[in-house]
């Protein structure tokens, strides 16, 4: 079976990858090799599929007839932009938030609080939480158990993208907006459709076994715009990094009493340690303004 589909041209090869931030920001290097990684598995699959629609127009097919085998490396390119994302968010989400959530004052910290206040007022205690409480180290199980709740599920739309990425790591929404999120909906649809339907069009009625049919270009965007989304947050999340290690933290009134009566009696400031501890979060650093 052979089907008809736009070529892609010279000027229409898969671009590159944002290049990754600037500086040194390892709570991010993870997410972004994962990232580089699955682009240039997807901008292989691109050149097959270019390198095979010439030698067509060199045997004298040029029409843009695919056969269907060619037509599969285009699903193959779709599902392995999702894989990418989903590799490279959910490291994004457990190396930024392991370094965001214990300092006080970030959208990190304040989302980890209001998800737990939210689950400890909930019926019952889920057997994974209740661990976390009981543990040796319940500060670090219990964002080890957050980080989880996080990402261990595929990212299946805007919206995960949107809680369970940008707001878990405190990403204003004027940074990444939800409408550039939004815009990624038809590739999940068409990753769901492909996934969990191998792409036909009908399958709980129809005989005709149709698959759903997609040009080269048209594949291409889908994949360049979420690598372009994933990209964006991991700039977006590597400048609240920046800024939140870099802000001084707020501390109680009585600890700053603390801290002048020890530099008045030893001339030096005491080294401040910082836990989850801390006092109440403001949302003055790396808050989610979406």
């Amino acid at each position: 079976m052979r089907r008809t589909i736009a070529l892609m041209t010279d000027t229409d090869e898969f671009p590159p990858l944002r290049d990754a931030p600037k500086g040194r920001v390892p709570e991010i290097r993870n997410a972004y090799r994962y990232l580089r990684g699955a682009h240039a598995s997807v901008s292989g699959l691109f050149d097959v599929v270019h390198t095979l629609a010439e030698a067509r127009t060199a045997d004298g097919d040029g029409r843009g007839r695919v056969p269907g085998e060619e037509v599969d490396l285009l699903r193959a390119a779709i599902v392995f932009t999702s894989s990418g994302l989903d590799a490279s968010m959910k490291r994004l989400v457990n190396d930024a938030g392991r370094a965001l959530i214990p300092i006080p004052g970030t959208g990190a910290r304040r989302e980890y609080e209001l998800f737990l206040t939210r689950k400890l007022q909930e019926p019952g205690c889920e057997q994974r939480l209740m661990s976390a409480l009981i543990d040796v180290d319940p500060a670090g199980a219990l964002v080890k158990y957050y980080l989880s709740e996080r990402s261990r599920a595929s990212f299946q739309g805007s919206g995960d993208l949107e809680k369970r990425v940008r707001n878990c790591l405190g990403v204003a929404g004027s940074r990444v907006t939800s409408e550039s999120l939004k815009d990624l909906d038809e590739f999940f649809s068409v990753r769901n459709s492909i996934v969990h339907s191998m792409d036909y069009v009908d399958v709980e009625s129809s005989t005709k076994y149709k698959r759903s049919n997609r040009s080269v270009n048209d594949t291409a965007t889908l994949c360049k715009k979420t690598f372009a989304v994933a990209a964006d947050l991991i700039h977006a999340v590597a400048d609240v990094v920046v800024a939140a290690t870099s802000a001084p933290v707020p501390r109680r009134p009585t600890e700053r009493r603390k801290a002048s009566a020890a530099t008045s009696a030893h001339g030096h400031r005491p080294i401040a340690v910082h836990g989850l501890d801390s006092p109440p979060l403001s949302p003055s650093v790396g808050a989610n303004g979406g």
